[in-house]
């Protein structure tokens, strides 16, 4: 299951707990850089593109909140009765409605010399995998590893892929298993740990979830993949996706199946004389692959609900705290929930999009979890400036001193190893 040094041999391998060598500080810092650099090229494509279109066709690139508030019903979804939050669609995009008030637009091009030389960046994942290795085990499996007698159970595959099972289904969340989450091999993300179960090894899936379209959470060739080795899988998407798709060669043979939905909507899928809902759900985020797509294709999170259990998947977001409590008010209480709690220093730069932990442990309560694993750490450099560490330390420490939420669990696994839910009470 992995090779795995003993914790108490860590000692021999650091001095201290966030120390670095000024070599391991190079090569980390010039990740990230390469990281910050390739945002900034699609920023600066993007930039161009936006203002090109606003002039030749006299379209505004963002619109006003008036027209947003139009769009959007007013202020529908403001509230946490009612129905779940719209998008915002103008013409060809989508937007966050403006119920989302915590939502502070996307991070701009002239954010990035602030980001890059008035911030220190405490990230330091250490270049000696031996101390990984103790930090962030990961456990090798395989397809005959995944197995439970519980009716609900998981894993975590590293960053925001969760393999579940849920009532006799099997189904994965944004499978990612790319050396760097970007468009070229030699820029952006690269990852530090490698997942523990190869594309090969993996269960045949029933479906799988995508949350958004950044490299971090779709990967094309593992899509690609994944629907090759499971003929009849079914993707479930947001709005905007299924070209893209599509354009992967996926739900135009009939060998596999491409639902698109939007913010309130769901899909059903059939087994074994059992029905499950999966419900697409709001997330306060963004979408873009390239310098001319920005927002074209929608942001979600997910809900799987079965007929005794049911599962939650955040995607990337902000803080929309209204829908959270919708969520949990009219689909929770979750049995599971996959809630992200990595990617989110320096605040000003990362509080729209990434939740913090304290943050995911509000969601963890206001969707009403009675049991949450942390993802979207542990695996890549994101370019955000936490400690490598921090986003497991802090969230321990914070739900340590919940004494409110004793009766719930919200933790923490090593990739590859198998959470199993308790027996339903």
């Amino acid at each position: 299951m992995g090779n795995v040094l003993p914790r108490g041999n860590l000692e021999n391998l650091q001095t201290e707990n966030r120390y670095v060598s000024p070599e391991q500080h190079r090569v980390c810092t010039a990740d990230c850089l390469r990281s910050v650099v390739c945002v900034s090229v699609i920023c600066v494509l993007s930039h161009v593109a936006e203002n090109f279109v606003a002039v030749v066709m006299s379209v505004p690139t963002t619109s006003n909140r008036e027209k947003e508030e139009e769009e959007a019903g007013g202020e529908y979804g403001n509230e946490d009765e009612g129905p779940f939050a719209r998008p915002v669609k103008n013409g060809k995009t989508f937007a966050n409605p403006p119920s989302f008030k915590n939502w502070g637009g996307i991070p701009g091009f002239f954010q990035i010399p602030k980001l890059l030389f008035k911030e220190t960046n405490l990230e330091n994942v250490p270049t000696d995998q031996r101390i990984l290795d103790v930090e962030i085990p990961v456990h090798n499996i395989t397809a005959s590893d995944f197995q439970s007698n519980s009716d609900l159970f998981a894993t975590w595959l590293g960053h925001a892929t969760v393999l579940v099972s849920l009532e006799g289904v099997k189904f994965i969340t944004d499978p990612v298993w790319a050396e760097r989450a970007s468009f070229t091999s030699f820029a952006g993300p690269k990852r530090y740990r490698p997942p523990p179960m190869e594309l090969e090894d993996l269960p045949e899936l029933d479906f799988a979830v995508v949350s958004h379209d950044h490299y971090d959470h779709l990967d094309a060739e593992a899509v690609k993949k994944i629907t090759d080795m499971n003929p009849g899988i079914y993707w479930f998407v947001p709005m905007g996706m299924k070209s893209w798709m599509e354009g992967q060669g996926i739900g135009i043979d009939g060998s596999s199946s491409v639902t698109e939905l939007s913010w309130g909507e769901h899909g059903t899928f059939e087994k074994n004389g059992k029905e499950f809902q999966i419900w697409c759900l709001p997330a306060q985020h963004w979408g873009q692959r390239g310098p001319f797509d920005r927002n074209r294709r929608l942001w979600s999170g997910w809900a799987v609900i079965g007929e005794n259990r049911r599962f939650y998947y955040s995607g990337d977001t902000g803080n929309c705290d209204s829908e959270f409590k919708k969520f949990g008010k009219k689909l929770g209480p979750f049995d599971l929930a996959a809630i992200p709690i990595g990617a989110y220093e320096p605040r000003w730069f990362m509080k729209s999009q990434h939740i913090n932990p304290e943050e995911a442990i509000g969601v963890h309560e206001m969707i009403r979890s009675k049991n949450s694993i942390g993802i979207h750490w542990g695996t890549y450099h994101m370019g955000s400036y936490e400690y490598y560490l921090e986003p497991r330390d802090k969230l321990k420490e914070l739900m340590d001193a919940r004494e409110d939420l004793k009766d719930t669990n919200f933790v923490t696994i090593e990739m590859g190893r198998i959470w199993e839910a308790p027996d339903k009470k």
